[in-house]
């Protein structure tokens, strides 16, 4: 499931049609940004921060219904703590792009043009 819908409409209740529109707008741009982050942080080596990284962005991805952003970057956090970072971070990072581009068109088919 990339989208809950009932929280995107609990925040469209409370904030408005066009504040909802620039949350998910905003929340999109911060997790594409996020991917970059990840990327360099993950030539790094910087596992911690890449944790702390990933973890910002899926508060934000939650808070907007946006649960399989929020899922694939908690995936990417929890692996940034344990002995699989290494190898199992690169496809995971690279798999957000996809995400993105997904939970983007789910939107755009849910409430229209963001």
């Amino acid at each position: 499931m990339l989208l809950n819908a009932e929280v995107i409409e609990e925040v469209r209740e409370t904030l408005g049609d066009a504040t909802l529109r620039s949350f998910l707008a905003r929340m999109l741009a911060e997790v594409e940004e996020t991917r970059f982050q990840l990327l360099s942080l993950l030539d790094t080596a910087d596992y911690p921060t890449l944790a702390a990284t990933s973890h910002r962005a899926s508060g934000s991805a939650a808070s907007v219904g946006a649960v399989g952003l929020h899922a694939a970057l908690k995936e990417i956090e929890n692996t940034a703590r344990g002995p699989a970072a290494p190898t199992a971070l690169p496809d995971l990072i690279s798999g957000l792009s996809t995400r993105i581009s997904e939970t983007r068109l789910a939107l755009i088919s849910l409430i229209g043009p963001l």
